[in-house]
């Protein structure tokens, strides 16, 4: 009889193994940002560390848990730049079992908030509200707020008290912050931590006394330096914390883009070399184009006595094109619009008067300081003004094209004022007088084609950057001939060297209409192949959205129908075996009644 149960143990055996292995497929691989906890590791990991952990405790054949991994994979990614204070990790509870009964989970799944510096014994607060990224990140930024002690490497996560804000408006502050001004604390913490540890930044809220007195609407940015403090600058843009983080960013020089990046370690001893992203040189970004704005207004044309009728002349022409032309946010234009309205109407200009209107225009917000990002150099002598300069020019022409020369600002006046700007107040006079010569040669003044007018700056540009290479400039950013075929294959002709004019044309205006704005978004400007562009560009990213969601939803129902067929089909197998089992022991046992049966009678 032994013999006889043994095979049938061990396909029994078998097959519910066959079963629970099946169903352990792991939810998350390498490629997500979850980090996935052992019987062995969990400890070291979740315990007495300054981070503190988001813990999903699931079982790999759970099919609700299954439906539940992408949204989780979601969360972390969208707060992987929290890594400093908070991780997103996991372990499976078919495989390790023993750690999820320590946890006393009651089902699955189960999310639990585990702070830092937190010894073995402690649970964790469980999650209770709606299975959304917004939900939970709200629970996040509530539960890191709300730790106790938190380590000295995390971030102020509370909001300015009125003592704070009282310390600032006194004049009493010594120290130098970044204050944001908004209506509720969870968008202050975000914005905190997404900040950190690039710039360290407070928060305040719109009912203080700091918003009430600056009169500020949320979100606005306040700067404090040795108790002097900025009027509120307002953020006219979505109200996320991301969004006012990436703002800050760019006002500040800084970019999380690793591509290109080189670092200070690399040139340890070089106390002049300053971390750049070479990926960056060819973007166009807002801030570079207002900081040569900036340097123009202050630094160059500052520099003047008095002023010509010629040069005044100049000065109006500018001024009208830049504010004509130039992509720039609202809150700028209406600052250089003020500038461009006082010059447009004097007869004569003086340094004072010049300082004067510099000096109105500053208390509305017009900024004075300069921060390049696409332009910035591996020195402070290379690139910067000299790079935005030419940028500014490039987009004023581009943003300004028309076939029709009867608009009110044309290439043509773009690269006309472009000549009087150099002529009149470029300070450095070894260029002026190769820019001068080289327009002489090129007869810049006499071109009445806006197409011609675009072009001939391409090609003046070019002929600069072939005169340059010869001499020694930043080794990170060679003097090379644009475009390079890494932005525009199609501009290089057939056999290469010499470029196609018409690719090339069309490439200045998709790419110096393409800005980006302090915000990290793209802004298309001016123009009617612009706005069109604009358009298709949203048709195009709606599209791809919906097409996305759409093969997102139908492989989630193809993938579930799939994984369900797949554990019935064993399921289903497991029953035939023990209903074929069950059925061969009954034979058996009716054959041993059976012969007891005739046993006993024949006695």
């Amino acid at each position: 009889m032994k013999e006889q149960w043994f095979p049938s143990c061990i396909i029994l055996a078998l097959l519910v193994k066959g079963f629970f292995s099946a169903s352990q497929g792991t939810l998350f691989d390498e490629s997500d940002k979850v980090i996935v906890y052992n019987e062995k590791t969990y400890k070291e990991g979740l315990y007495n560390g300054e981070t503190a952990h988001i813990f999903l405790l699931y079982s790999s054949w759970c099919g609700h848990c299954q439906r539940f991994a992408p949204l989780y994979k979601e969360l972390a990614k969208d707060i992987e730049n929290w890594s400093d204070l908070v991780l997103v990790t996991g372990v499976d509870c078919v495989r390790d079992t023993s750690t999820c009964q320590k946890y006393k989970v009651r089902g699955y799944p189960t999310i639990r908030f585990i702070g830092p510096t937190t010894n073995a014994s402690a649970e964790g607060v469980t999650y209770e509200g709606s299975r959304t990224v917004d939900k939970m990140k709200a629970w996040i930024l509530e539960s890191l707020s709300a730790v106790h002690n938190p380590p000295a490497s995390w971030p102020n996560l509370k909001p300015l008290s009125e003592e704070e804000v009282e310390g600032f408006l006194s004049g009493d502050s010594t120290e130098k912050h970044i204050i944001a001004l908004v209506a509720d604390e969870l968008l202050g913490r975000e914005v905190v931590i997404e900040l950190h540890p690039l710039l360290s930044v407070r928060y305040a809220l719109t009912t203080s006394s700091m918003a009430q007195t600056l009169k500020a609407e949320s979100p606005s940015i306040v700067l404090v330096t040795g108790g002097s403090i900025s009027t509120a600058k307002e953020i006219p843009f979505d109200w996320t914390g991301r969004v006012i983080a990436e703002f800050l960013k760019r006002r500040f020089g800084y970019d999380n883009s690793e591509e290109g990046r080189v670092d200070q370690d690399n040139h340890e001893g070089d106390e002049d070399f300053r971390t750049v992203n070479t990926a960056l040189q060819y973007k166009l970004y807002e801030v570079d184009m207002q900081s040569a704005i900036n340097n123009a207004l202050y630094t160059e044309i500052g520099l003047k006595a008095n002023f010509t009728a010629h040069e005044l002349s100049d000065l109006k022409s500018f001024l009208r094109v830049a504010l004509r032309c130039g992509s720039w946010e609202l809150d700028y234009k209406k600052q250089l619009s003020q500038i461009e309205s006082e010059v447009s109407n004097l007869t004569a200009l003086n340094t004072e008067s010049w300082q004067d209107i510099l000096a109105r225009a500053s208390d509305t917000g017009f900024p004075r300081n300069s921060t390049f990002i696409g332009c910035k150099g591996s020195r402070a002598t290379t690139r910067g003004y000299s790079c935005s300069l030419w940028v500014l020019f490039h987009s004023m022409l581009s943003s300004c094209y028309s076939p029709s020369i009867s608009s009110s600002s044309s290439s043509v006046d773009v690269l006309r004022a472009i000549h009087g700007y150099v002529a009149s107040f470029f300070t450095c006079t070894h260029c002026r007088a190769h820019f001068l010569a080289m327009s002489e040669r090129m007869g810049l003044l006499s071109i009445s084609d806006n197409k011609a007018a675009v072009l001939a700056l391409w090609q003046a540009h070019n002929q600069v950057n072939a005169r340059l290479s010869k001499e020694r400039h930043d080794p990170y950013f060679p003097k090379v001939q644009f475009p390079p075929s890494s932005e525009c294959r199609e501009c290089a002709a057939e056999g290469g060297g010499v470029f196609d004019t018409d690719e090339v044309f069309s490439f200045l205006l998709r790419h110096y209409r393409r800005v980006l704005t302090p915000y990290g978004k793209i802004r298309y400007v001016r123009g009617e192949e612009g706005v069109a562009r604009q358009r298709e560009e949203v048709a195009r990213r709606a599209s791809a959205i919906n097409t996305e969601q759409l093969q997102e939803q139908t492989r989630d129902i193809f993938e579930g129908d799939l994984t369900n067929f797949y554990f019935f089909s064993v399921f289903l197998c497991l029953t035939i075996s023990l209903v074929l089992l069950l059925l061969f022991l009954s034979k058996r046992k009716l054959r041993l009644c059976n012969g007891t049966l005739r046993a006993i009678f024949n006695v």
